[in-house]
């Protein structure tokens, strides 16, 4: 796998849901490290800035946010399973049977969304996409016990699960979070190549919680 291809496999398969980008935060650091000025906003979002040789020096924002469509654990019944609110947009269809990573207190578990099995639901809930509040993660976990012993808390980040690969025609590429982790990736090249030869300040801005506000972009 060629330069490219590993660094968009790495902002692809890295998990940053909103609220928690900082591993993402760290490979646009280490990318961009001694090619631009880095700081930071209160709320979490970098700015990499590059000063070009004019006095009155435009300055232009390029702006690519670090997080992806998540979930987080907002209640563990007692038989194990998680409860959860969604980070961003989800459409009902996809959600059932999706892979999850859940990033625990004591480490990454692995998870799956699930519902009631078909074969228990009434003939008017077989009609019907099943809702999202009617979902849940099973970690594996035999009660709320063992789920909170295995490092489950409310308010746990839960991440989609999804590998990258390039696709038939050699250029297609399968993966979760592009939105906006390609934004990510040309805003780097951009700050990585752009030199000093131009008569402009430039800020390539990695932004945090779009997904849920366009948080880091207002501030």
């Amino acid at each position: 796998m060629d330069k490219k291809l590993t660094w968009l496999k790495q902002l692809s398969e890295t998990c940053g849901v909103s609220g928690f980008e900082t591993p993402i935060k760290n490979l646009l650091q280490k990318r961009l490290q001694g090619k631009a000025k880095v700081s930071y906003d209160k709320l979490g979002s970098a700015v990499f800035t590059n000063e070009g040789q004019g006095k009155d020096l435009p300055k232009i924002m390029l702006a690519s946010h670090m997080d992806e469509i998540g979930f987080m654990v907002k209640h563990i019944t007692k038989e194990g399973f998680l409860k959860f609110t969604c980070l961003g947009g989800w459409w009902e269809q996809v959600m059932l049977s999706q892979r999850v990573t859940l990033h625990g207190s004591k480490g990454d578990l692995v998870g799956v969304i699930g519902s009631k099995p078909p074969h228990i639901l009434t003939p008017e809930e077989r009609t019907k996409v099943v809702a999202k509040r009617d979902m849940y993660i099973d970690i594996g976990a035999a009660d709320e016990d063992m789920a909170r012993n295995l490092g489950v808390f409310e308010g746990c980040p839960v991440t989609p699960y999804a590998e990258f690969a390039v696709m038939g025609d050699g250029k297609t590429l399968l993966g979760k979070a592009w939105d906006n982790r390609i934004g990510c990736a040309v805003m780097a090249d951009v700050m990585e190549n752009i030199g000093t030869k131009h008569p402009n300040t430039v800020y390539g801005v990695a932004t945090v919680q779009e997904e849920v506000g366009l948080r880091g972009a207002q501030t």
